[in-house]
């Protein structure tokens, strides 16, 4: 992490697709927050984000809905969902994220258009994959980019509420600047460790699909 940015894709082919399909280049940014008593500081990351992101757009709580994803989501260049995520390795199928009022699971994202330049869940676990028979990986990456999401940035394990809220506002501020995602994802774990060395702080998020 000290040398390189770091980028991910399922598959050779899931790479090439992500760099020939389009995505929005423009547009506003979607954040949807979900804040409860096990992360409060969702809320204040949601909050935060509104004031770095271009033409941002926010819904807390019970207004995050699915049918506002559906509703604004299509034409986003950036969509930030801080919300609990929920990883079913006996059947990931079923994995899914919360919403306000409902859950979203992977059979839902392959019917959602997302064709978003980049896509965040803020999220516990919610770049966790199984392999299926023929090597085939089955998770929420597989169903966001089914989706037409261009990259998405997903979490590794189960997230610390505070130090995720401080991450995606580094990560966001380096974006903003005109930083590319890799380099701003890499720039965020290195001023995370500063303040948090163990790597369960910094190191959850990965980048995934086109860089």
């Amino acid at each position: 992490m000290d040398r390189f940015s770091v980028s991910y894709a399922p598959s050779a082919s899931i790479y090439a697709l992500c760099q020939q399909k389009r995505a929005n280049s423009s547009g506003e940014s979607l954040i949807l927050g979900i804040p409860d008593a096990q992360a409060p500081s969702i809320a204040d990351e949601a909050e935060a984000l509104q004031s770095i992101l271009p033409a941002a757009k926010l819904f807390m709580g019970s207004a995050a809905t699915e049918d506002i994803l559906r509703t604004h989501g299509p034409g986003s260049r950036i969509v930030h969902i801080a919300t609990h995520g929920y990883f079913r390795q006996d059947n990931p199928m079923f994995s899914s994220i919360r919403l306000g009022g409902s859950y979203l699971n992977l059979y839902d994202l392959y019917h959602l258009k997302l064709p978003a330049e980049l896509v965040v869940l803020s999220g516990c676990a919610t770049g966790l994959n199984v392999i299926r028979p023929g090597d085939e990986v089955v998770g929420l990456v597989r169903g966001l980019l089914q989706a037409g999401a261009h990259s998405l940035v997903l979490s590794l394990w189960d997230v610390h509420d505070r130090s995720t809220k401080e991450f995606m506002i580094s990560f966001y501020t380096r974006l903003g600047r005109g930083i590319s995602k890799p380099l701003a994802l890499q720039g965020a774990m290195v001023e995370l460790r500063e303040r948090y060395p163990h790597p369960y702080y910094w190191a959850p998020f990965t980048l995934i699909g086109k860089a």
